[in-house]
């Protein structure tokens, strides 16, 4: 018998919510995983997500846990670096040191090709930059130093890939494509036999970049390529209804066969708290 999963209760509830149906759990043995008490809804739940990305966050996660590295920064610095390169378990560790290097060196920031220019032509912050190209560090930068708030700097990393997202209609079509490659999915549904098949996805912070970028969070004003599609899904007949919701951001999209919602507010939880730091 399968068991209900946390994420499918919740994938359930906001189902609830926004159609004002009630659904019971049905994969019991393999089928889709909620059907409504009417029996005109059908519901399988399904996650996007990239098995490398996650193992590079794993990895990052066990380099902020390790010992803290040796010299101390003036002030906190952000780094971003590509989430599928190796050695993230030791990330930390390589990079803070050489941070402080470059602090003293009188530097506040670096960008990964304009350095590896530098180095090419023996520069005199090559042997500090040299590193930092090595550890995968694409782009750092020192974070404005607050006098009265007093604690011990960091290296905040941030990690990515996937390329940028032109859009939410880039955005679906990418992920429309990755749902090609899960047949389990219409198969479920098809074999359900009811009259709305719900094919709900959720996306996190391990899907690629590029398909996640459209509701990881709000836009910025000046770009107006995102928002809701503007194009109907491609999907697989046996699916009719398509959620699409980002479990940290809480943002969303439904296509009701028809026209797509956004499901910002409506969404149980809908914003979920964000990471802070101490700088």
């Amino acid at each position: 018998m399968n068991k209900e999963r946390p994420d499918e209760r919740e994938a359930m509830r906001i189902v609830e919510n926004v159609l004002g149906v009630a659904l019971e759990h049905a994969d019991t043995h393999g089928g889709v995983d909620y059907l409504s008490g009417d029996g005109r809804h059908a519901v399988e739940v399904t996650r996007v997500t990239d098995g490398r990305r996650r193992a590079g966050r794993v990895a990052l996660d066990k380099s902020r846990e390790a010992d803290e590295p040796a010299g101390e920064l003036r002030t906190c610095w952000l780094t971003f670096a590509p989430d599928t390169q190796p050695g993230l378990r030791t990330f930390v560790q390589r990079v803070h040191p050489v941070l402080v290097e470059l602090e003293q060196a009188g530097e506040t920031s670096f960008e990964r090709q304009r350095a590896t220019v530098h180095v090419i032509q023996r520069g005199p912050l090559s042997p500090i930059y040299r590193p930092l190209i090595e550890a995968g560090v694409e782009r750092a930068s020192a974070m404005p130093d607050h006098a009265h708030r007093r604690h011990a700097h960091r290296v905040i990393p941030t990690l990515g890939s996937g390329g940028t997202s032109s859009g939410s209609d880039r955005a679906l079509g990418l992920l429309t494509d990755t749902l090609g490659e899960k047949q389990d999915n219409p198969k479920k549904l098809l074999a359900s036999g009811v009259e709305h098949r719900h094919l709900f996805v959720w996306i996190d912070a391990d899907t690629r970049f590029d398909i996640a970028r459209p509701l990881s969070h709000e836009a910025p004003s000046w770009h107006d390529g995102f928002g809701l599609p503007s194009t109907p899904p491609a999907l697989d007949p046996a699916i009719t209804h398509l959620w699409v919701v980002h479990q940290g951001s809480r943002m969303g999209w439904f296509w009701d066969g028809q026209a797509w919602q956004g499901l910002r507010d409506r969404t149980e939880n809908s914003q979920a708290s964000s990471p802070t730091t101490n700088c």
